[in-house]
């Protein structure tokens, strides 16, 4: 008997659909070596291999892997399916919507929507879950959060959602920082500084070290990785760093001069605030998403 999670048995589709364990690490957030400890997981309990692997190819299914891969598919199917039904049931019955919301975003974008929202609807109850990036994609995929607003930088497998607004990213130091008087710095001036980041296997990382990249800053010194933006900040003013950040995580500390943007020749692409749901959302859902559009 196979007995594993949705989570789990979406990494292996995920790996299947698009091709590698690299490309489904990617498009789910999670680490390489995590996608392939799923898979290994999956097959241990079915004792024997899924996938064929060859050196430069795509995996590709074994009979087994095919079995698999057509189950995989329905129970994720069911389990989305029964999550939203659940919410919605316990939003008529209360009228409670759960919001997942990155941590980034909860305060400084998010909260006078939903005091918007609620004026509208009196006899509603919201309940805000906040978290990292992949915090939010799990709970709406689970349907424990009817709707999540997070940051990306393109669409997101698996679920609707929308792009409600852009959010600037900005390269931050120390006012100390060598380059925080230079005008007009170019990916030359960047490529030999030490950076601090957020965590190599996290969405944020890979967001970021996008937007780098489109600067031709590749491969960037990191120095230090952080779960969060608040320890980012600090280590900015306490040592020689640069950091990769969007603009509402450190309104107030650039309004006390404590870190400074710095001068870019190419400005930093900005990031998608993006409304993430699962389909044929509920009256109240899309009575959210409209307040959330603006």
């Amino acid at each position: 008997m196979i007995e594993a999670s949705p989570r789990r048995l979406l990494v292996f589709r995920t790996v299947v659909d698009l091709g590698g364990f690299n490309a489904a690490a990617h498009q789910l957030g999670i680490a390489q070596p995590s996608a392939g400890a799923h898979v290994k997981a999956l097959e241990r309990q079915a004792g024997q291999a899924l996938l064929k692997r060859h050196r430069g190819a795509r995996p590709q299914l074994t009979d087994a892997g095919k079995l698999v891969y057509a189950m995989a598919g329905e129970i994720i199917r069911l389990s989305q399916e029964t999550g939203q039904r659940l919410a919605d049931l316990k939003a008529k019955q209360i009228g409670e919507i759960v919001i997942a919301a990155h941590r980034d975003l909860a305060a400084s974008f998010l909260t006078p929507f939903l005091s918007r929202f609620s004026r509208k609807h009196m006899r509603s109850r919201i309940v805000t879950r906040i978290g990292t990036i992949e915090d939010v994609l799990a709970l709406v995929e689970s349907g424990i959060a009817q709707i999540g607003v997070l940051l990306t930088s393109g669409t997101i497998q698996g679920l609707s959602s929308e792009i409600i607004a852009l959010e600037p990213l900005n390269l931050l130091a120390a006012k100390s920082h060598p380059l925080s008087q230079k005008e007009k710095l170019t990916s030359y001036d960047l490529r030999k500084q030490a950076f601090v980041s957020g965590l190599k296997q996290s969405r944020y990382f890979q967001m970021t070290e996008r937007a780098l990249r489109m600067i031709d800053v590749s491969d960037p010194d990191i120095a230090l990785e952080f779960q969060e933006s608040q320890s980012i900040k600090e280590a900015l003013r306490h040592g020689n760093y640069i950091a990769c950040l969007p603009a509402c995580t450190s309104e107030a500390e650039l309004s006390a001069g404590t870190i400074v943007p710095l001068d870019l020749k190419t400005p930093l692409s900005p990031l998608e605030i993006r409304c993430i749901y699962q389909p044929n959302p509920n009256s109240m859902i899309q009575n959210l998403i409209e307040i959330l559009r603006g």
